[in-house]
């Protein structure tokens, strides 16, 4: 479907043809990310207008203009839009921007109230919250607790936040059960993996029925797997399991699609796998496997039915979900397991509710070392360890401050304070103003007092002209080189901005041009400041992998003379392309040659802004297409 006639560009109304088609899907130029797609990993900028079915429809900003100048009927109206369009182009591209801006704030939003959903079914929220979303929680620490806890079931960093991890954790396919079966607080005691549930079997021995079976397999194949999977648990305990075809049977086994009579309808393919009732009356011991499924046997490819089966038998007989990677009763499907053994803390939780199996030996106690979370790899954990980004990094070695030299060393923080760069390494610091060099390398503290002797790690410089320096968990504010008054000299702390109190440091601040905001960052999360420049918003911290191509953990990073964004990491930096929320180039260019540098020192010309060769090449084609509208227009009049 076309556009409608009529469509609102910088108060510009253009005038369409209905006869030409163009299908946006294959006018994308090369670069651009897949758009419409507000769930993928990123939000990209996109321009959307209404279908003539008033369904949106968004293609990339440039495919939009090059749409727009295809298809106009030459019309007296059209030829003065088309002109005032080949002056306003820019205008465009700040639409272009503002709309991708405003995906983002939606696409976060919505996030926000999946993130609520899944911590409700799964039973890390238990009040009315879980209906009105993080908006109508009672309190953000509420909502900040159950998230901390969901990561520490999934043994991940507890950062309290909607993180990459998070999120990779939450796309994993699972059991039904609630992990929490009752609320409780996040607590930093250790205690066991393993957890029983309130109730148990009185008798050791037990019947099961199968109802129906998996079309994937054979009626033979899965009463195989299912003998095979009760196996499991009757050889580490005293209890026996039997195959019956009575109703009453202990355990009823069935294989159904959505909604199925128990109150819990599974999801389709995906997520959910299968759910289980704990022991007791009515539909106490009862498991159902989603039949959406793809089920196998000794496959790495579908599900697994004996792995899956296994796992939700533990329910039936009394366990809950376990935190442990290693156990099979973890909540999340750990896939195919060759020559697959019951697992210590599972062996443990049965043993307590049962007791053990005298011919059955335990398996060993294995290696308290907690297991690192596997995290699926790209681009963006380049530079980090091996189980992830932690919220309290230990910066690299560092040599001399006598060696330092901006042009070689990593910068720990960069700014532009009155139209001068600051640059800060170690325990000193540099001017570059617009005639180049304005000084040596002096000393942080003895300019600004009552900063830390070893440096800072990111600064920036507010609307009011005050200057806000951060250095682990505290931050200091400064009016030109004097603490502002009554400011305590020791600092304030990060949670006084609404900053989660794990949060060690910031790795950097800028303030980003488009909307004049300042965005704090560390590791692979960001925040931004509320207008006052005094608490962080609602809805933050948020993943970094909205700032496209950026790499974590940052150094540092600024809005250079330019209003362009900079980010930098070791001795790389990456120019940001506002307009695609992105930055120019994947790969990072050496920071000497931001800062001018020549033969490895700092020039006493200005810094040498680099212009980038894929601008320089945008603005020519921007030239050449502007010059082609004009003889159009001239040749139509």
């Amino acid at each position: 479907m076309l556009p409608s006639r009529h469509v609102r560009i910088w108060s510009i109304n253009l005038v369409y043809s209905e006869k030409p088609k163009m299908n946006i899907d294959h006018e994308r130029e090369e670069g651009d990310m897949e758009v419409c797609d507000r769930y993928s990993r990123m939000v990209v900028p996109t321009f959307c207008y209404k279908q003539t079915s008033g369904v949106d429809k968004c293609c990339s900003c440039r495919t939009y203009r090059k749409y727009v100048l295809q298809n106009m009927e030459f019309s007296f109206k059209t030829i003065v839009s088309v002109i005032l369009l080949t002056l306003l182009l820019s205008p465009v591209d700040v639409e272009c921007r503002a709309g991708a801006y405003k995906s983002a704030e939606q696409f976060y939003a919505e996030r926000g109230d999946q993130m609520v959903s899944y911590l409700a079914e799964f039973g890390y929220l238990w009040d009315a919250s879980a209906e009105a979303g993080p908006a109508g929680l009672t309190s953000m620490e509420a909502y900040v607790r159950a998230i901390k806890n969901l990561q520490k079931m999934g043994n991940i960093p507890e950062t309290g936040v909607v993180d990459r991890r998070t999120i990779e954790l939450m796309q994993k396919p699972r059991c039904g059960v609630k992990d929490v079966t009752k609320p409780a607080p996040l607590t930093r005691h250790r205690r066991k993996r393993y957890v029983t549930a309130p109730s148990k079997w009185e008798t050791n021995h037990l019947t099961y029925r199968i109802d129906n079976v998996t079309p994937d397999l054979s009626s033979d194949n899965v009463r195989r797997i299912i003998s095979d999977a009760f196996k499991v648990w009757s050889d580490v305990s005293p209890l026996t399991f039997t195959e019956t075809i009575n109703a009453d049977a202990h355990i009823l086994i069935q294989f159904a699609k959505g909604y199925h009579h128990d109150g819990y309808p599974f999801d389709g393919k995906g997520s959910v796998l299968a759910h289980a009732f704990f022991p007791g009356d009515d539909r106490g011991g009862d498991t159902h496997f989603d039949d959406a499924e793809t089920w196998t046997f000794n496959s790495s490819e579908g599900v697994d039915l004996f792995m899956v089966a296994a796992h939700e038998f533990g329910h039936a007989l009394g366990l809950a979900h376990s935190s442990n990677t290693e156990a099979l009763m973890y909540p999340w499907y750990q896939g195919y397991v060759d020559g697959f053994k019951l697992p210590y803390d599972d062996v443990a939780g049965i043993q307590t509710l049962y007791g053990s199996k005298r011919d059955g030996p335990l398996p060993p106690r294995p290696d308290p070392t907690r297991r690192p979370t596997v995290v699926t790899p790209d681009d963006r954990d380049q530079g980090r360890d091996r189980d992830g980004y932690t919220v309290n990094p230990r910066p690299p070695p560092r040599e001399p401050d006598d060696d330092i030299n901006p042009c070689t060393h990593s910068i720990d923080a960069i700014t532009v304070i009155r139209k001068e760069v600051f640059i800060f390494i170690g325990s000193k610091f540099w001017r570059l103003g617009i005639n180049g060099i304005s000084s040596s390398p002096t000393k942080i503290n003895q300019f600004w007092y009552g900063l830390p002797e070893d440096g800072v790690d990111a600064l920036y410089e507010r609307e009011d002209g005050k200057i806000v320096f951060f250095k682990g968990n505290r931050f200091w504010m400064f009016s030109s080189n004097h603490m502002v008054s009554n400011f305590p000299k020791e600092g304030r702390s990060l949670t006084e901005l609404g900053i989660d109190k794990e949060v060690k440091k910031i790795d950097a601040v800028f303030v980003w041009a488009y909307n004049k905001r300042t965005y704090l960052v560390t590791g692979d999360m960001y925040w931004k400041l509320n207008s006052k420049d005094d608490y962080i918003e609602y809805d933050y911290p948020r993943d970094m992998s909205i700032w496209r191509n950026v790499p974590v953990p940052l150094d540092s990073a600024f809005q250079h003379w330019d209003e362009k964004t900079y980010f930098l990491q070791g001795d790389q930096f990456w120019e940001f392309y506002d307009n695609k929320m992105r930055t120019r180039k994947k790969t990072g260019k050496p920071t000497a040659k931001l800062l001018g540098c020549r033969n490895g020192k700092l020039n006493s010309n200005l810094m040498a802004l680099e212009k980038q060769d894929e601008s320089s090449a945008s603005n020519v084609q921007l030239l050449i297409s502007n010059l082609v509208m004009l003889l159009i227009c001239i040749h139509v009049l």
